[in-house]
């Protein structure tokens, strides 16, 4: 986090600003994350920031979402 703007950086490209924040984990994704479903962080365990969560309204229905639960229950 750049303290001196009050901003912070994205996860995976480090220099980008960061356009949304997972409450639960407090980390950083740009826009590329958001929008290629990069950005949940635990999609499959309980996070009580969910029903609010920007990041899980728009990556809850992405294959990628569906293969990662698939993958961590054991079922893929």
């Amino acid at each position: 986090m750049d303290a001196s703007r009050g901003n912070m950086d994205c996860k995976f490209h480090p220099g980008r600003e960061a356009f949304v924040q997972c409450q639960k984990m407090m980390i950083g994704y740009c826009q590329e994350c958001l929008e290629n479903c990069e950005a949940c962080t635990d999609p499959c365990t309980y996070c009580r920031f969910r029903g609010q969560c920007i990041i899980w309204e728009m990556c809850r229905k992405s294959p990628k979402r569906y293969r990662i639960e698939k993958e961590a229950k054991g079922t893929a």
